[in-house]
């Protein structure tokens, strides 16, 4: 943070808050720039001598973070104990300051974040035991999760809409809407029943996920936007992990997993605490986004090349992006939504086991998606992401194959490898494109995403289904996330400490429509962080 002297400030601290039995404060500071949402330090001499004197110092504050005060408070205690001198940020914050509205806002988008990791992990981490209740098989259970990504075609029609009508409604319909039809999954009577509510829920969840990138990039500054999608992530894992520490439930009974999707109902008073706190995204404003779109229209009549270069800029972003992430998908989402079916079938773990299983290995990749989102930050994004999907891919295939207490091993590095690559490539996403279709770029590109998931899973479950190893299909198919890694450092953009209208000519003034793009071969490097 950083502080300025308080002229207005009284000749003594509030009583409520002043030491006992102290002077009148020497001086008075409040914060002129950090995520507090107040903020007062008042200095006393108790004893004045000639070469040193006793000071005592008086520091009263609230972080503009909501809900999440109970974790941050302590770390910030610390920090205004020992204040740092050289202007570098603690280990477990930004790169880059917040201010108390980027900090309010990210802190609400976490909690959102959480609801969308619980809706999106539900179909993968009850579809066995469901259709072990619908006496369905394997193929079955492929086809099913396949249809199930259908349905990000409502996702994409509402990202898009989120560029026409704001960030804030759209993501707020999907987060009430996919909790009511996620409870509406318990009601299932069959495979197309649990299916489509599955369907419509999980699209809803994707469209969150996309927005909350969206007005993460759109709020914070330039040095902190991977940190943004790292936090985003963990909480989106808590989510995730709360669905798993549910599932020992589904041990109960044949139709016990159907207490899993009551859950969501409980978050609907969350939503609503978020919807009083959450504004729209300080870069959207519908009536900017109108002229955008007239400027563009007059400048293509006039023939500026400007208009063009943006459209063809915005092509090549697309198909990289695209291709990334059909690529990732493509091995990522077999190996997550297989994982349960493996350990049932080929190590014989209990809804118990998996539990526990699962939270072993996924617990530890808060240390990848930490270390990802700070140093992709400071040191740029390129090196740690294809690291990470390098990585990552080689010790999951390791997971599959191996078993005993190796496989646990593999399966805490996989995490821990891979959840480095998330920050970034949920940076590239939201920084690669202009306020006017950043929504709506990301939903397809989650759509690619989606097509190579659906790939992914009919790969691996007809191989599997005709008596193939788990093992060998996904040996198979990671060259894929390899792919993706070398496209990374020799294809995409370096983006770290720039500014999304650096990146985005197209969002500057009206009169810089035709202006030339500022990153010809988007290969710069990346520049220093201050300080």
């Amino acid at each position: 943070m950083v502080e300025e002297l308080d002229p207005s400030a009284p000749g003594s601290t509030d009583s409520a808050e002043a030491p006992v039995d102290v002077p009148a404060p020497e001086a008075v500071f409040r914060a002129i720039d950090g995520p507090f949402a107040h903020y007062r330090r008042t200095v006393h001499i108790l004893e004045r001598h000639d070469e040193e004197s006793v000071v005592r110092q008086h520091i009263s504050y609230r972080l503009s973070v909501p809900v999440w005060g109970w974790f941050m408070t302590p770390l910030a205690n610390r920090e205004l104990r020992r204040p740092r001198s050289d202007g570098t940020q603690p280990f477990w914050a930004p790169a880059e300051r917040l201010d108390p509205r980027a900090g309010q806002v990210l802190g609400v988008l976490c909690l959102l974040s959480v609801v969308a990791g619980y809706l999106g992990t539900l179909l993968s981490q009850t579809i066995t035991f469901a259709f072990d209740e619908f006496d369905a098989g394997l193929a079955t259970q492929g086809n099913t999760l396949t249809a199930v990504r259908v349905g990000v075609l409502l996702a994409l029609a509402l990202v898009a809409l989120a560029d026409r009508r704001g960030r804030r409604p759209m993501l707020l319909f999907a987060a009430v809407a996919g909790c009511v039809v996620a409870a509406a999954g318990a009601a299932s009577t069959g495979v197309w029943t649990y299916g489509t509510s599955q369907m419509i829920s999980r699209s809803l969840s994707t469209a969150m996920f996309v927005l909350l990138l969206v007005v993460a990039a759109e709020e914070v500054p330039a040095g902190a936007r991977a940190y943004a999608v790292s936090v985003l992530t963990l909480s989106a894992g808590l989510g995730s992990g709360m669905v798993v520490w549910l599932l020992p439930l589904a041990d109960l009974g044949l139709r016990a997993w159907r207490i899993l999707f009551l859950a969501p109902l409980l978050a609907l008073p969350l939503v609503l605490f978020c919807a009083r706190r959450l504004p729209e995204s300080r870069r959207f404003a519908p009536s900017e986004a109108a002229g955008r779109d007239a400027s563009n229209v007059v400048a293509a009549r006039a023939g500026r090349p400007g208009v063009s270069d943006r459209r063809r800029r915005r092509a090549r972003r697309l198909l990289l992006l695209g291709c990334g992430a059909l690529l990732f998908s493509l091995f990522a989402a077999p190996a997550s939504q297989f994982l349960n079916e493996f350990l049932r079938s080929e190590r014989s773990f209990s809804a118990g086991n998996i539990s526990v299983f699962q939270l072993s290995i996924n617990t530890p990749a808060a240390i990848g998606v930490l270390i990802g989102g700070r140093f992709s930050d400071i040191r740029g994004r390129r090196r740690i992401g294809a690291f990470g999907l390098a990585a990552g891919a080689a010790f999951t295939v390791l997971r599959y194959v191996e078993g005993g207490w190796p496989m646990w091993m593999w399966g805490v590095l996989a995490s821990i490898f891979g959840a480095a690559s998330v920050p970034v490539m949920g940076a590239f996403g939201a920084e690669l494109f202009g306020t006017s279709n950043r929504a709506g770029s990301n939903g397809l590109i989650t759509v690619m995403g989606v097509i190579g998931s659906m790939i992914g899973l009919q790969i691996v479950g007809r191989f599997t289904d005709a008596g193939g190893e788990f093992g060998h299909v996904f040996a198979m198919i990671a060259g894929a996330p390899v792919l993706v890694a070398l496209l990374i450092l020799f294809a995409f953009p370096e983006t770290a400490w720039r500014e999304l209208e650096d990146l985005n000519p197209e969002d500057v003034a009206a009169g810089d429509v035709g202006s030339e793009d500022v990153g010809p071969g988007d290969q710069g490097a990346c520049p220093p962080p201050p300080g």
